[in-house]
């Protein structure tokens, strides 16, 4: 087993970041949803109604067809 020391695991990364001219700034590709099984739909259905059902937005976004 390959232990990692989080400090030199989070350096590591962002100097790769960096290499790459990745920045925080940049917003992360949203997953299209078009993989979804039946189950995972359900349940994002069922956090996208409760939250409706509160008078609010679900807390994050997710692409899905309802079933």
């Amino acid at each position: 087993m390959i232990e990692v020391d989080a400090r030199t695991y989070i350096a590591w990364v962002t100097a790769r970041k960096r290499e790459l001219g990745i920045t925080d700034q940049e917003p992360l590709a949203l997953n299209d949803g078009s993989r979804r099984t039946l189950s995972k739909r359900a349940l994002l259905q069922a956090i996208a109604d409760n939250a409706r059902a509160q008078g609010r937005e679900p807390k994050f976004k997710a692409n899905f067809e309802p079933i």
